[in-house]
């Protein structure tokens, strides 16, 4: 159930300052430059077993969770309740829409201008840091490790525009921590496994021969990074407005979303 508990953006202004910043940037140049070929050449040593967890449990999470996926479902909540405030002012479909939820208008409207926003912050999180994610995949132009291991791509060619041969940053991390923050935020409860998951996700990338770790670790920065400072400077105080007890929780949206295709 989504929670009125959020997250407090001091609560995470470490994460957005400009000396953490920096040690992001400085760490991922250090694994790129020493670290990258050695473990992923060791990853290579591992048992067939981790190979297919990855390959048969993991990666197919990730075209579950697909970023487009979640964007479409954002924006059909957006679009779907544009005009519900139009649409009920008729009297006869209001008095509808609160007999068959047992909510009364404002609690009705209050759910789904909450929730709205919250969409909007899904869509605009996943949209940022993914197109962020691509263009700097053109301009850094790190080659992926089967075409630098075997088809002798250099690891740098800045602005290729060869785009699948492009490795840094990995966007399946990216769009797996963008989600995994948005959740963590919204929701109290599994922080720890929701993390664990986009991790492993993020692992994930290694064991099927796309990502060196540095395009994994730098992945996850970015993808944690924009949700935040979008919540930060533009979300929150706009959510924050709405008290627990004046929204329905997901399960009570859901209903709605399915009522209000009838009204």
């Amino acid at each position: 159930m989504l929670t009125s508990n959020y997250l407090i953006p001091k609560n995470l202004k470490q994460f957005t300052s400009l000396h953490f910043f920096i040690f992001i940037l400085i760490a991922t140049i250090l694994i790129f430059n020493f670290l990258d070929i050695i473990i992923f050449q060791y990853s290579r040593t591992f048992p067939d077993t981790i190979f297919w967890f990855f390959k048969n449990i993991i990666d197919p999470l990730s075209d579950i969770l697909d970023p487009l996926h979640i964007i479409l479902v954002s924006l059909v909540i957006i679009l779907f309740n544009y005009n519900l405030k139009k649409t009920l002012k008729n009297p006869a479909k209001l008095n509808l829409m609160e007999q068959k939820s047992g909510l009364k208008k404002k609690k009705i409207f209050d759910t789904f201008d909450y929730y709205s926003l919250v969409s909007m912050h899904f869509f605009w999180s996943l949209a940022i840091a993914g197109i962020a994610c691509n263009l700097l995949k053109y301009i850094v132009g790190v080659a992926r490790p089967k075409y630098f291991f075997f088809e002798g791509f250099e690891r740098i060619d800045f602005f290729n525009i060869l785009h699948k041969a492009n490795s840094f940053p990995s966007g399946h991390t990216q769009a797996a921590f963008t989600l995994a923050i948005l959740v963590m935020i919204y929701f109290k409860k599994y922080h720890f496994y929701i993390l664990c998951l986009a991790i492993l996700m993020g692992l994930s990338r290694i064991f099927m021969t796309m990502h060196f770790p540095s395009d994994i670790f730098f992945g996850a920065y970015l993808g944690a990074i924009v949700p935040i400072l979008l919540y930060q400077n533009i979300f929150y105080k706009k959510i924050k407005l709405y008290k627990k007890s004046s929204v329905t929780n997901l399960q009570g949206f859901i209903k709605l979303m399915y009522w209000r295709v009838f009204i």
